[in-house]
């Protein structure tokens, strides 16, 4: 039975994807559509091609326009798969460890496989979904150490030296915003399964950046990865992967800076003259007390995920503000101290406070020709409005 993609791997489907090039979400589609059609292109492949050029233009973002032009997609496979810059640390980590083969099971439409291969490691890449794997096959077409099936990742015969694992998520509509504890049995394949095939072979699990710590092993070591200041992704290393209990912080850029320690509480303090805002993946880390330790500063209430200090620190880990004074967390008084000040231009983060920036702006009426930035948040017990300025290094 042929599969909804097969029609894309066609010469006259090369030929309408070389036409489109990559499509924006400005394009006129009718256009392009009609122009085609003239052409003498059948129309439901016109669609499908318009498609793909489409999600080609989307997914330069995560694989750089030479890769993503040559790519075939699926909507769902290219929101999951990991960005390419990323993709490659993974793959530095499996060839420092000396692996020279790996599973990749539910490889998606291919995009850590393609890291693995491109590092001289041979990949056998398993997907369950059949367009998914048609459209992996493609994607990796061009490396003669990778192959491709269609099958479940829970019937894999491992015949590599590791194995590379991309958990989904399943679809439960309870838990789908969070508010309800995540089980093994969430995921699929169910993490039980995936820890249990990790400690037979060395390997490296991809979940999400907000995986709660309960449901990680001691026998691992975790790391949270950020890039370009956002957090990607939990990713557990065994075996020869990973120092078992070891727990850091990622930060990818053109290399990896890499914050590992201890999950310890920060001291507790009144603020200094500055306020820090740690990237996420410091905080979902649960490293950030160590870090404070580490350099000198302290946190200015429990579970309030800033740091504070009175030395100015420059640091990728952290985003730093100088605190110009500090105010009730009262509207009408933030409002007056505002037009005092001249601000017209706001910067609002919060933090432990149940006021948000897009309720409290409209109640500012912020009318001057000044800037600064507000921070919503709470010290010791009180809500509190902290003034400040971006420090200027």
């Amino acid at each position: 039975m042929p599969h909804s993609s097969d029609a894309l791997f066609s010469a006259e489907a090369s030929a309408v994807l070389d036409i489109l090039g990559l499509v924006t979400a400005k394009a006129d589609i009718i256009k392009l559509t009609t122009d085609l059609r003239k052409q003498g292109f059948e129309p439901g492949l016109v669609a499908q091609c318009i498609t793909q050029a489409k999600l080609r233009y989307r997914a330069v973002a995560k694989f750089g326009q030479q890769a993503a032009a040559k790519m075939l997609f699926t909507e769902e496979g290219l929101e999951q798969s990991t960005r390419s810059e990323v993709s490659r640390w993974h793959a530095k980590r499996f060839a420092q460890a000396g692996i020279k083969s790996v599973t990749d099971l539910g490889c998606g439409i291919g995009g850590d496989s393609i890291a693995f291969a491109s590092a001289e490691i041979s990949v056998t890449a398993i997907e369950m979904d059949p367009d998914a794997a048609a459209l992996a096959t493609h994607n990796l077409g061009a490396f003669s150490n990778a192959i491709v099936s269609q099958g479940d990742a829970a019937d894999a015969q491992i015949a590599t030296e590791a194995i590379w694992l991309d958990p989904a998520r399943r679809n439960l509509k309870a838990k789908a915003v969070g508010r309800v504890m995540l089980k093994p049995e969430d995921f699929s394949p169910n993490l039980d399964f995936a820890f249990e095939l990790a400690r037979k072979h060395s390997a490296g699990i991809k979940l999400a950046g907000s995986l709660p710590h309960e449901l990680i092993p001691a026998d691992c070591e975790a790391n949270w990865v950020s890039h370009n200041n956002e957090l990607v992704e939990t990713v557990l290393w065994f075996g020869q992967l990973g120092a078992a209990g070891k727990r850091s912080a990622v930060i990818i850029d053109k290399d990896a800076l890499e914050f590992a320690g201890e999950e310890i509480q920060a001291p507790l303090s009144a603020p200094g003259k500055y306020i820090y805002d740690p990237i996420s993946a410091m905080v979902r880390s649960h490293l950030l007390g160590a870090y404070a330790i580490e350099n000198d500063l302290w946190g200015i209430s429990s579970s309030i995920a800033y740091l504070s200090g009175d030395h100015k620190i420059q640091s990728p880990w952290l985003r730093g503000f100088e605190i110009l004074e500090e105010l009730p967390l009262d509207a009408k008084r933030i409002a007056k101290r505002m037009s005092e000040l001249n601000v017209g231009t706001l910067e609002i983060k919060k933090r432990g406070v149940d006021v948000t920036p897009e309720q409290l702006r409209p109640k500012l009426k912020l009318k001057g020709k000044g800037s600064a930035t507000l921070i919503l948040t709470k010290i010791a017990d009180s809500r509190k409005a902290l003034v400040c300025k971006p420090i200027d290094y």
